[in-house]
């Protein structure tokens, strides 16, 4: 369920629970496509803002959203289905393995990164991290 949040005086949208990450260990990336769900698209701030609504350490946000803006250009929708069968989902792109916290949901997809992560700690998880794709995104 999306709810409206106000910072420094403009409306913003902010989703419910959010997607799942993607561990590239479990498979090579095969193809990328959009989710036919009722998606949005975030930017740096947005997801930087997202992250720590959800828990997430400030220190870590803007980590955070450099990973999501490799991983799916910040659409909440983005999936990638891997050639071993399992499917990267949301704006963090869990893996399917992780089960239930591979969901589209950009709120539930931003826990499950914090946890998977240890709340930014451990990124190893993430190709687009450990390959240095993400450097710089945000």
């Amino acid at each position: 369920m999306a709810r409206r949040a106000r910072r420094s005086g403009s409306p913003m949208l902010l989703l419910g629970a959010a997607g799942v990450l993607l561990v590239a260990a479990h498979g090579a990336r095969a193809s990328t496509t959009a989710a036919p769900a009722s998606s949005s698209t975030l930017g740096c701030s947005g997801l930087e803002q997202l992250w720590e609504q959800e828990g997430g350490s400030p220190s870590a946000a803007a980590t955070a959203a450099s990973v999501a803006m490799a991983e799916s250009s910040g659409q909440a929708n983005a999936t990638n289905s891997n050639s071993n069968g399992s499917t990267d989902r949301g704006l963090f792109q869990i893996n399917s393995i992780w089960g239930s916290q591979s969901t589209y949901d950009p709120a539930a997809n931003t826990q499950a990164a914090i946890q998977i992560s240890h709340n930014g700690t451990d990124w190893s998880p993430w190709v687009t991290y450990t390959s240095g794709a993400s450097a710089g995104r945000c």
